[in-house]
């Protein structure tokens, strides 16, 4: 079978295309294109499969590869032909189809059948385009200046099925002997209209002039209208607000389904639901903040319904189940700490009187397998924190570093720990199955769910204690100053370390998104700037206008040399402190913020050592309050222009706000 690519490129001197065509459990192919004319390159292929992926890619003449296309295409070959003619568009990475034919289609178009096209020997064209239509009553057509094509009559015009999600395809016979044009527009099948005809100039391609052989005109990018771009309504909510008399006292997973419902009659076709992963960290109110996860992975055990687990409650606590219940669920807002820490006991009891059928459950057993590379240092963390009563695992007397070997002794049967760390185990399989009914229950509706993903990681979670060496744990994220704060905001989370994150080809972050896939059809990203340019402070600071723009552009003490400025680090990276910024600072107060400097001969204060950082002023004003001197006092450090950092072994300056 002969293949003949065709593609339009606009190359520069020293620029040429490659062909790269994908075989499964084979290495890609790479075929070299010629220059035709007038921007378009082409090959020829011999090839003996019914079907084709491929790329494009632009390569200088030194070798290297310059571009590549975004996503690549993928053709069927009907058997009455053994000559096919492709006529390509480079698939630019921005085409709305490369971001709009994804999960929320499939659920939008949740009954859709793929339709087969019949190309037979008559034919001359087949026409294809990807257009993600999530409207189900819409289609393509095409019509176009030939009267074949209907002579631009809409009545006449020809309707594209759709083969697969996205994707338009129709065999036609061009028997005129004329350069042909043609639009696509969308049609509705219900009114039996053109609901709109896309923008722009109008498509060309050649009559066939060739017997037994086959035009495939393969078009990216439907015109769209802004207008006629996908868009939705949808509904925001945090899961634990969907409280309803089934629930513990706060909203369950399984509550989502009534959301579903709900979303479905007011015609929305999104939820999206606050960050859904657990918090734990001393099971007070303080860890209802969702933003703050031990776990990029786990499900916080807050969203469990205990009437929908495997195994049912003993009969003793049913009562007792039924009591706390109703008491929860009459509170006018949710009693976290009561809430959660009766979850735990219902759960325990459970876990405990069906034991040995959880041990045995095949499922129970996959899940473990599935996930055991999270799962298992999860559990183990949760096991150590309840034990030392802190997720700081610093402060644990024992496996304060991670290390997988000693970790997997928990899992052994003989461990006195098994018990604990198979029942976080098991909760977090409940929970995903739990999770995942409700999901498919509204993705049944046709409805797509959001997620959130925070911007960090919480400095004493999961992550940070088994990868430190992929966060900057000796910085913090935050914001500098603005009209709302006037010192900045300092989150407390590390930062990425992008370079170690790179250098591992990204897995860490492929990892925590195909977790998410699981459940989530799109994900709102927290704070999308900070991914590229973060605001951060060293550890030692509690404020966030002790902070500067990171990666930027560094200030050395070289470049004041050069201009024969003298630096003076004491005066320019030290708190600048003399008898007026005292008065500024603390008023009648001063004398009391001078047992906290010691004296120059200049007349100037340096801060003692003990309180020359924020970090060491609030550890100390925690256990020793020293009323309206603290934050004066703390602010003083930042009385700072500029803030130095060790980098690759230079010492490199950052101006402060």
């Amino acid at each position: 079978m002969k293949l003949y690519f065709n593609v339009g490129y606009n190359t520069k001197i020293g620029e040429s295309l490659q062909l790269v065509i994908h075989e499964q459990d084979a290495p890609p192919q790479y075929h070299t294109m010629y220059y035709g004319e007038s921007g378009s390159w082409k090959c020829e292929v011999d090839y003996f499969s019914k079907s084709i992926t491929y790329h494009y890619r632009v390569i200088h003449e030194s070798g290297s590869i310059l571009r590549e296309e975004f996503v690549p295409h993928t053709l069927t070959f009907s058997h009455n032909y053994k000559e096919f003619i492709v006529f390509d568009e480079w698939n630019n990475k921005n085409f709305p189809e490369n971001y709009l034919n994804n999960k929320i289609l499939y659920h939008k178009l949740n009954n859709f059948l793929p339709e087969k096209v019949s190309v037979l020997k008559k034919h001359t064209h087949l026409f294809r385009i990807e257009a993600p239509l999530y409207h189900p009553d819409w289609e393509i057509a095409l019509f176009g200046s030939t009267p074949s094509l209907g002579s631009w009559n809409p009545e006449n015009a020809i309707h594209l099925l759709q083969t697969d999600y996205g994707i338009w395809e129709a065999a036609v016979e061009v028997p005129e002997d004329e350069p042909i044009q043609f639009k696509y527009f969308i049609y509705d099948r219900k009114t039996r209209q053109m609901v709109d005809m896309e923008s722009g100039g109008n498509r060309y391609t050649v009559p066939n002039r060739i017997k037994d052989t086959l035009y495939i005109v393969s078009n990216h990018y439907y015109k769209f209208r802004l207008s006629q771009m996908y868009h939705d309504a949808g509904v925001a909510v945090p899961v634990f607000a969907l409280r309803t008399q089934n629930g513990f006292g706060v909203g369950e997973f399984s509550d989502l389904k009534e959301l579903g419902d709900w979303a479905q009659e007011t015609h929305l076709g999104i939820i999206q639901i606050l960050p859904i992963n657990d918090t734990t960290a001393n099971y007070s109110w303080t860890d209802s903040y969702p933003y703050a996860a031990v776990s990029v992975y786990a499900l916080h055990p807050q969203y469990i319904s205990l009437k929908n687990l495997d195994f049912p409650l003993p009969e003793e606590l049913v009562k007792e189940y039924e009591t706390e219940k109703e008491a929860l669920n009459n509170l006018p807002l949710i009693d976290y700490e009561k809430m959660i820490a009766g979850k735990w006991t219902f759960l325990k009891a459970v876990f405990n009187n069906h034991k040995d059928k959880i041990y045995k459950d095949r499922n129970f057993k996959k899940f473990l397998k599935d996930n055991e590379s999270w799962l298992n240092p999860y559990a183990a963390f949760c096991v150590l924190r309840d034990k030392y009563h802190t997720p700081n695992f610093n402060d644990w007397k024992t496996h304060k570093k991670y290390i997988a070997g000693k970790i997997a002794q928990f899992f052994t049967a003989k461990s006195k720990d098994y018990d604990a760390v198979m029942l976080h185990a098991w909760v977090q399989y409940q929970l995903h199955n739990q999770l995942k009914d409700a999901v498919e229950y509204i993705h049944h509706l046709g409805i797509s769910i959001k997620g959130d993903l925070p911007i960090g990681i919480y400095r004493y979670s999961v992550e940070a204690w088994t990868e430190p060496e992929l966060f900057g744990m000796d910085f913090q994220a935050g914001a500098p100053p603005d009209q709302f704060t006037e010192l900045g905001q300092n989150w407390e989370f590390p930062t990425y370390n992008w370079e170690a994150m790179k250098a591992d080809h990204y897995t860490w972050w492929k990892n925590r998104f195909k977790a998410l896939e699981q459940y989530f059809d799109a994900m709102r990203i927290d704070h999308i700037l900070g991914f590229f340019r973060i605001w951060r402070m060293p550890i030692s600071a509690t404020q966030g206008i002790l902070g500067y723009f990171y990666p930027a552009v560094p200030v050395t003490e070289e470049e004041f040399r050069s201009r024969h400025i003298p630096f003076a680090y004491d005066r320019y990276c030290k708190p600048f402190i003399n008898d007026h910024i005292l008065w500024n600072y603390f008023g009648e107060n001063s004398g009391k913020a001078l047992a906290f400097v010691n004296r120059n001969d200049d007349g100037t204060y340096t801060l003692k050592e003990d309180f020359d950082t924020q970090r060491k002023l609030t550890d100390f004003f925690r256990n020793n309050p020293q009323g309206d001197i603290e934050q004066p006092m703390i602010s003083l450090c930042a009385n700072v222009l500029f803030l130095t950092e060790d980098r690759e072994g230079t010492t490199v300056l950052s101006s402060e706000i």
